[in-house]
């Protein structure tokens, strides 16, 4: 098995501290999305972090190559982090984690970072997060991201926002969805957008930013209804 991406990471000083910065503002930033009962974090993915998973996790990325089985065990530890204890987070049916009881949660990666959200409140319904590096798409990917509506935007944040909205809505339990049936409206503040998901209109308000080369979204739905963009700590 390759190891040379994260030796790279772990035995180069400069790059060591680039990548601890990078995540602690990616952290930070992740916060500055959420209301105060939802817990952010952001953790750059390490290969070290294999030695802490539980044998049915092990098992869930087995015959997947070292820099899978990296992101999905970093995954896991930012999990257990945030929710406090060193507990199993298997694969679900639906591949999303399966939480503990009474804990909701949202889980996303790229391939140097990977970012949670969680919560033990039992209003809220569902949490979405994704993150990517702001590259630019080929016009043809634009294309199947894009609604004729959203053209103006840009289609590598459309997508981080729609992957967002999506993660929430299938917690929901809805099903899979093509890109052009998320409509998303981006607020000129900069940072709170909108989406209305299916035929059958559902809403969704979340907030993002633009850190580090990368767009981060994060959605929070409530037991009321959608969680409006202001809800976020100051």
């Amino acid at each position: 098995m390759d190891r040379g991406w994260t030796d790279a990471h772990q035995h180069d000083p400069v790059r060591g501290a680039m990548l601890s910065d990078m995540t602690r503002r990616i952290d930070d930033g992740l916060r500055s999305l959420a209301p105060a009962w939802v817990r952010t974090g952001a953790r750059a993915i390490d290969v070290s972090d294999l030695n802490g998973m539980w044998p049915a996790e092990r098992a869930a990325v087995a015959k997947a190559v070292i820099h899978r089985q990296a992101e999905f065990a970093t995954g896991r530890t930012l999990l257990r982090q945030l929710i406090g204890e060193n507990v199993e987070i298997q694969v679900g049916t639906d591949r999303r984690p399966s939480f503990p009881a009474g804990v909701t949660g949202t889980l996303a990666h790229d391939q140097e970072v990977a970012v949670a959200a969680i919560t033990t409140r039992s209003s809220c319904r569902a949490l979405g997060v994704d993150i990517e590096p702001a590259t630019v798409f080929a016009p043809d990917e634009a294309r199947v991201i894009l609604r004729p509506e959203e053209r103006h935007l840009d289609a590598h944040l459309v997508f981080v926002l729609k992957e967002a909205v999506y993660k929430a809505w299938s917690s929901l339990g809805g099903g899979i969805l093509d890109h052009h049936e998320v409509a998303v409206d981006v607020d000129d503040s900069g940072q709170d957008f909108t989406a209305i998901v299916g035929s059958v209109p559902t809403r969704f308000a979340g907030r993002y930013l633009a850190v580090e080369d990368r767009y981060v979204a994060l959605v929070v739905v409530d037991a009321e209804g959608l969680l409006a963009p202001s809800h976020h700590r100051s």
